[in-house]
């Protein structure tokens, strides 16, 4: 797990200079302009929305006494929440609104590792609208199931006793679904939904190590957002192209 973890951690480097290589610069201006528009936008709102989540939960309880408490807790609560959510919507964004960039980017470096022409054109309407639903596709399937571990995340946050260790798994989790949006661009090529569901399944580890990068850059202001998309993208399709050549 460690291992697979830090492979997935290490095609980042790879990644980086195969885009220096095959002069993929020009569709990380793109993803980069969009990601830092829709990230801005996203910060402005989970900052507005920490107060309107505390607020509420402040409200509901009834009493003076430990009130100070109540407050601080509710703040932490709000604050993981909201940063929880924003991500949430930041990365599905991504699988969705940023296909005529990224497809380009993963497709090229296929082509590079494989020998293989994979002829990915701007121009091709039927293939665009393809991606598109097929990132709205894989946007509805992880959604539900990251949904539901940040209900389980925020009931446990209201518990002292699981609080320190909230943001941790909040990161972990955040990081996985990430990764898991991260290798589709190169698994649907390859496999169809229930092979790229099993793939995933066989390999968390790779793709928990795609995600962890992914996450950590969005935490490097303006650079971090720039790069987060398009980095995370090639990395992971050199995760995936590598790990179906060792079955072939």
């Amino acid at each position: 797990m460690i291992k697979s973890v830090t492979k997935g951690i290490n095609d980042y480097i790879r990644a980086f200079k195969l885009m220096n290589r095959l002069k993929l610069w020009k569709y990380v201006i793109f993803t980069g302009i969009l990601s830092l528009i829709f990230g801005g936008a996203l910060i402005f709102l989970s900052i507005a929305m920490i107060d309107i989540f505390s607020a509420s939960i402040i409200s509901i309880y009834p009493f003076e006494w430990g009130k100070e408490y109540i407050i601080s807790i509710a703040k932490f609560i709000s604050g993981i929440s909201t940063a929880v959510l924003g991500l949430m919507l930041y990365k599905y964004i991504v699988f969705i609104l940023f296909v005529p960039f990224l497809g380009p980017i993963s497709e090229k470096i296929e082509e590079h590792l494989t020998g293989e022409k994979a002829g990915y054109s701007f121009l091709n309407i039927k293939r665009l609208v393809k991606d598109v639903l097929r990132g709205l596709g894989i946007s509805i399937r992880l959604i539900y199931k990251e949904l539901i571990w940040v209900i389980i995340l925020f009931i446990l946050s209201f518990f002292p006793i699981f609080s320190p260790f909230i943001p941790i798994l909040a990161f972990i989790i955040e990081a996985f679904y990430a990764g898991y949006g991260n290798f589709d661009w190169a698994l649907e090529r390859y496999y169809n939904v229930p092979g790229r569901v099993s793939f995933i399944r066989n390999n968390k580890g790779l793709t928990l190590g795609n995600g962890i990068p992914f996450m950590l850059l969005l935490s490097i202001p303006v650079i971090g957002f720039f790069l987060a998309p398009a980095l995370s993208v090639a990395a992971a399709t050199v995760s995936v192209i590598e790990k179906i050549k060792e079955k072939s």
